[in-house]
């Protein structure tokens, strides 16, 4: 429990609101025929993408993947239900906080390569997987189903 609130509060602090409410989130989004664990290897491959790209200095890949992330889609389904719904609510908060990180890593990483600052690019990616092993640690275990009905 303590493992979660300290994943929690450090979302938070890096939070910047782009959306009152997961709900809101959510709208914002194209919605795509995917559920939410598709969605998540969609950006596992954004994330590897924006790594390839600093690897080989080619600003490009950098921006496909960031690309990627900060204009992923919504999943066909409302993502807090694939959690019980004892922790929808929680898991409602950790969206909205962890959402703008990984808009702000990306952006970052996409900003840095543009720039052939490849050393920025890559502290921008070690914050973005940070990002995502945060979340992943405080509710990847925590999901009961994959792909509810839509």
């Amino acid at each position: 429990m303590m493992r979660l609130a300290i994943v929690f509060v450090t979302a938070l602090l890096g939070a910047t609101a782009y959306a009152e409410t997961a709900e809101e989130l959510v709208a914002g989004k194209v919605r795509a025929d995917i559920d939410y664990r598709q969605l998540m290897e969609l950006m596992g491959e954004a994330v590897g993408t924006i790594q390839r790209g600093i690897l080989r200095e080619n600003a490009e890949l950098v921006a496909i993947g960031a690309r990627m992330i900060l204009d992923h889609p919504a999943p066909r389904h409302r993502p807090w239900t694939i959690m019980a719904p004892s922790d929808r609510n929680a898991f409602k908060q950790a969206l909205l906080a962890f959402d703008p990180q990984l808009d702000r890593h990306a952006g970052a990483a996409l900003e840095a390569a543009r720039e052939a600052d490849w050393g920025a690019a890559l502290d921008a990616l070690a914050r973005l997987d940070h990002a995502c092993i945060a979340c992943h640690a405080g509710w990847r275990q925590r999901v009961m189903r994959t792909a509810p009905a839509p």
